[in-house]
């Protein structure tokens, strides 16, 4: 039996186990995912399960995307141009760290017919998850504005000075469960932009989407880099996604 697991630090809202066991359960693999809770100077004993092979594979989460770098062989040209890492796996007993949030995040756009070439993205938050997001934004064409209350050039405050918004996506855990009732921006310039995209997963819906015009959650997100983790993992995934959707 392979083991595969996702490292973090709070993981009760997590839905990647129902996710990857779902696929391990439509496919006939026999293998298990566990959340992995653990402290930042866990990491490296961790990594090294990964190495003796312990682990197969492993996800990574908030907040450790961009620490968990430091303890990877090697890193794929995506990893190293996003600057974070949510996919782990053993290639020729290297660990190698890789990224498909990216990909995830443009097929959720894709999934909703959300043009964005030539359009201006204001994403919030700078950290790794942020990374990912602006990277597949440039990909798609959009010109993306971070947006941060530290080392950036547009803080939340200086929201209040734009008219209109064609996409915003909260990549921050503010409003994640348990903390449902916390807004990451209030009512009145959330209504001014066309799109929202919430990368939070669980509430479905956050006071940011509530607010919204035409919002998303990060649901097929989630699913979508998940899956491109299995192909990672070396598993050949067939699946109904919205079958998945309807767990989550």
């Amino acid at each position: 039996m392979n083991r595969y697991g996702l490292l973090g630090f709070k993981l009760s809202h997590s839905k990647s186990k129902v996710i990857h066991e779902y696929f391990f359960d439509k496919n006939n693999i026999d293998a298990t995912y566990d959340l992995i809770e653990l402290e930042k100077d866990q990491l490296e004993s961790q990594i090294d399960l990964i190495k003796n092979g312990y682990y197969k594979g492993y996800n990574v989460t908030i907040p450790y995307k961009e620490e968990v770098m430091k303890y990877c062989d090697e890193l794929t040209i995506a990893a190293k141009e996003i600057g974070a890492v949510n996919t782990i796996y053993l290639s020729n007993g290297n660990v190698i760290g890789d990224n498909t949030d990216y990909l995830g995040f443009i097929d959720e756009v894709k999934k909703f017919n959300i043009d964005l070439k030539g359009k201006t993205s204001y994403v919030l938050g700078s950290g790794g998850a942020s990374k990912a997001i602006c990277y597949a934004l440039e990909k798609m064409g959009s010109n993306v504005v971070i947006v941060s209350r530290k080392n950036s050039i547009h803080t939340y405050e200086s929201l209040n000075e734009i008219s209109h918004f064609d996409l915003i996506v909260n990549t921050t855990p503010v409003g994640m469960y348990p903390n449902v009732h916390e807004e990451i921006l209030p009512i009145d310039i959330v209504k001014k932009a066309e799109c929202c995209i919430d990368l939070i997963c669980n509430p479905k819906q956050t006071k940011f989407l509530q607010y919204s015009n035409r919002g998303y959650n990060g649901n097929y997100m989630l699913i979508f880099q998940a899956y491109y983790a299995e192909k990672l993992w070396g598993n050949n995934i067939v699946f109904d996604i919205e079958e998945l959707h309807n767990m989550l």
